[in-house]
């Protein structure tokens, strides 16, 4: 699990579970979710007369909660398609981090020939050098990512489900607030995939 930021660089890795343990579990073991109130930002941003708090934007599989948001599921109004659609859009940089993590250190497409136990410090260090090289503004060859892609089709990740958690009544009025301004000050916009 990683948390990336707006430049593509992760701000926080979380690398002891294996990939079969589901994210929400290794989000609720991780030192974002029991120091949240630390790491995260302690401001907000006035919204049409409502302060929202800086969050982050997670995937259906994690937990919503007071810092961090997550698209609509089930079936969707016009307005929560929409929604979803905007947000989705803040998550590209971290399609892009992890596309360009494993196009730079190929070590990460494949079975790695070392003891399982050292396995994490390799890709704690491939994010570190990550982060170095992007911060440094590496020339980034994008073939590279068309030479991995082929890889994932090799060695797919599992499928995130959606959290059976309870979403807290905070983060769901914040989002819905959210939706509404969206709806209000923005064109609804449409998924292109179904």
């Amino acid at each position: 699990m990683a948390v990336v930021d707006h430049n593509g660089r992760f701000r926080n890795v979380v690398i002891k579970h294996p990939g079969s343990v589901h994210d929400a579990a290794v989000f609720k073991d991780s030192s974002l979710y029991k120091n949240a109130q630390t790491i995260i930002p302690q401001t907000s941003e006035n919204i049409d007369g409502v302060d929202i708090p800086y969050m982050i934007v997670g995937d259906p599989a994690y937990p919503m909660l007071p810092w961090l948001i997550k698209g609509y599921s089930g079936s969707l109004s016009a307005e929560e398609e929409s929604f979803n659609v905007y947000l989705n859009s803040a998550r590209v940089s971290v399609e892009m981090a992890f596309g360009r993590l494993k196009a730079r250190w190929r070590i990460l497409c494949k079975k790695m020939d070392c003891a399982y136990t050292f396995s994490p410090q390799i890709i704690l260090a491939c994010c570190t050098l990550h982060n170095f090289v992007e911060s440094h503004k590496e020339q980034f060859f994008t073939q590279w990512l068309e030479e991995v892609s082929n890889s994932d089709q090799l060695f797919p990740q599992p499928i995130a489900v959606q959290s059976r958690d309870r979403d807290c009544v905070p983060g769901v009025a914040v989002r819905n607030h959210l939706k509404q301004y969206l709806a209000a000050s923005y064109p609804l916009r449409k998924t292109l995939i179904r």
